[in-house]
């Protein structure tokens, strides 16, 4: 595996210890959709799940913290976008990175028995944008997609979350009433990504919004912060009908 993708230091100390603890499956979904790493919580039956889109140079660590919030909470997470060609460039799109790799994940999902009706997607960056359009009846989280020209969805319910410091144009762009909005005070893009440890510079991505490149800034207390709103969010749309039950 690349080195680009081996999990870093950073990423590790900031995810839940389940993520590390919990055995992974490793299932070959057909492509796009790859090479992936299903996580699921010990001890829970019939758990909900989350499948997760990679940004657009595939997963580099960066969903270990929102694994570990969703595992602590009994939701399941399948994670795309691992890859395995060492002679693939660093700089070339990842395959999963597209609304295409949402079909061979849900298949895979139905064929070993999860309910379509808990299912959800997070993205990150072009993964968010990804998920937003191809998204059907699945609630879907956005990280920093970038809020210029973000794409219809048929998402039942929408949550965008964006660094305030990188939320230009989300008012105008944002407006229907099914897309949550929560804004990160402080943070810019892409600030769960590996390689940013002050005071180095963080890595230069490609912009989910367009052409260019932007330069994260990574940011431990906001990535906790993200990971544990998106889990919570997950929890009340996947898990509200079974806590009810519960009671």
């Amino acid at each position: 595996m690349p080195q680009s993708r081996v999990l870093p230091l950073l990423l590790l100390l900031c995810g839940a210890p389940a993520a590390a603890e919990t055995a992974a499956e490793l299932p070959r979904l057909p492509e796009p959709a790859g090479l992936a790493r299903f996580i699921q919580p010990p001890d829970t039956v019939a758990a909900p799940l989350v499948i997760m889109l990679p940004d657009a140079l595939g997963e580099d660590g960066r969903s270990e913290p929102y694994v570990g919030s969703l595992l602590a909470r009994g939701i399941a997470s399948l994670v795309l976008g691992l890859g395995e060609d060492l002679d693939t460039p660093a700089s070339a799109i990842e395959p999963a990175a597209s609304p295409d790799a949402i079909g061979p994940a849900l298949a895979w999902a139905r064929a070993n028995g999860f309910d379509p009706a808990r299912i959800g997607l997070l993205g990150f960056g072009l993964g968010g944008r990804a998920a937003l359009a191809g998204a059907d009846a699945q609630p879907t989280v956005a990280l920093y997609p970038g809020c210029h020209g973000l794409p219809a969805t048929a998402a039942p319910a929408v949550l965008v979350v964006q660094g305030s410091d990188s939320a230009q144009g989300c008012d105008e762009h944002l407006a229907p009433a099914a897309i949550e909005i929560r804004m990160l005070q402080g943070a810019g893009h892409g600030w769960d990504a590996p390689g940013a440890i002050w005071p180095s510079p963080g890595p230069v991505l490609p912009d989910p919004a367009g052409p260019g490149r932007l330069r994260a800034r990574a940011d431990l207390d906001a990535t906790l912060a993200a990971a544990e709103a998106v889990a919570d969010w997950f929890e009340a749309r996947l898990l509200a009908g079974q806590r009810s039950a519960a009671r």
